[in-house]
């Protein structure tokens, strides 16, 4: 089980991406909010303009989809929006970063449980990974509006521990599979 977990889904890139990501949050969290809104909206506004060039494309041959006016209109105005208003964006940003180290931590619980039940050597470094987004996910969304800086410092601290944590499990993971493969080879 976890040897299919790492391999399809947290590889060492992703983790080393959250430590990344989790340092450059922590250690500027003014800028880094302000980068957040503006990656979003660059995003969204891309995301936009891809829909407005398929609609047009499907119009020249005669089968437009009135979905892609839609899903062209709605994400370029939030990213108008939050060219224009990005303290609104940052203002809900502590509830969203809350609920995604929720998401984060709750999707790990089974293989936590599975770790710790079978005895697993990244039993503890999965369970911290669990464990840490959902406190901490938790205890923004509790508190949301104290202090936004301190929201992404707390974000990034945790992003950046969920992905040692994730990268150590990885370690050891390869070092057990390793392990097991050189006995049967025996």
């Amino acid at each position: 089980m976890f040897q299919f977990f790492w391999t399809r889904t947290a590889s060492v890139w992703v983790a080393a991406l959250y430590i990344l990501m989790g340092i450059l949050l922590f250690v500027f969290p003014a800028a880094s909010s302000t980068l957040f809104v503006w990656a979003l909206a660059a995003g969204a506004g891309a995301y936009g303009l891809i829909h407005l060039i398929r609609y047009l494309q499907a119009r020249k041959m005669g089968c437009d989809n009135p979905g892609d006016v839609f899903l062209a209109v709605l994400p370029a105005a939030f990213a108008a929006f939050s060219l224009i208003w990005p303290q609104a964006v940052l203002s809900v940003l502590p509830l969203v970063l809350g609920s995604l180290l929720l998401v984060d931590g709750v999707g790990k619980l089974p293989l936590a449980y599975m770790g710790v039940r079978e005895q697993h050597p990244g039993m503890i470094p999965m369970l911290l990974s669990s464990i840490i987004p959902i406190l901490l996910g938790g205890l923004i969304i509790i508190n949301p509006f104290t202090t936004m800086q301190l929201v992404v410092m707390v974000f990034g601290a945790t992003l950046a521990a969920d992905g040692i944590s994730d990268l150590i499990t990885v370690i050891m993971e390869k070092r057990s599979a390793q392990t097991i493969q050189h006995h049967s080879s025996i």
